[in-house]
């Protein structure tokens, strides 16, 4: 099995100036720092190679197998939006589209490819990449439709690599317009205690093999 990205997400889980709100953070970090800090966050929890090993906002991938299976075709990075085609190369090594009325979609935590009743899957050439599953996943379009415990797992990310990139990760001193003057620690222990209120947002998540 290979995964191919065809159409990544277009937008964020969160802005720069929502994360900004959330965090109490000000004008002294820039919104393309921020921006490059969520970025690497939800990169984190997304696609295949994401934590949560599910997609968040709208994307298409391709599904490559060798072959089809005897069972239902598993689909990956749930929650599945729609199947855009299943092609395949048939004997001859020509690429042919099953019509869609001869498959089912199962939805569900574990999405999956059914033939209907008294059909079955083609046989096809033996090659790598015998089958192609094009399909859309993800919450939805908007950065809001991403489940509010990934969205505040991505914030806490978003400020544990912000103290880490502190001058002095221990002790930092930093002028805030309009305010004056702030010091902030950074330990172990809160480190520590971020990411355990990271997993625990992100637990009901993740998609076990």
């Amino acid at each position: 099995m290979r995964l191919v990205l065809v159409t990544p997400p277009t937008v964020e889980p969160l802005s720069a100036t929502e994360a900004k709100t959330r965090l109490g953070i000000g004008s002294e970090i820039s919104d393309a720092t921020m921006d490059s800090f969520i970025k690497a966050a939800r990169q984190k929890l997304d696609g295949p190679d994401g934590l949560l090993q599910r997609a968040l906002n709208t994307q298409t991938w391709k599904l490559l197998l060798p072959g089809f299976p005897c069972e239902p075709i598993m689909i990956p990075l749930p929650p599945l939006i729609s199947i855009s085609s299943v092609r395949y190369y048939d004997s001859s090594g020509v690429l042919q589209t099953i019509d869609p009325a001869s498959y089912e979609v199962l939805q569900g935590q574990r999405p999956a490819l059914a033939t209907i009743s008294n059909t079955s899957w083609p046989n096809t050439q033996h090659r790598f990449g015998a089958v192609e599953i094009t399909f859309i996943a993800g919450y939805g379009p908007l950065a809001t439709d991403v489940p509010e415990p990934i969205r505040s797992a991505i914030a806490l990310l978003v400020s544990h690599m912000r103290s880490m990139s502190a001058q002095n990760l221990f002790l930092s001193e930093e002028q805030v317009d309009g305010i004056g003057s702030k010091k902030y620690v950074v330990g172990g222990n809160a480190g520590a205690a971020i990411d355990a209120t990271v997993s625990a947002l992100l637990f009901q998540y993740r998609v076990l093999a």
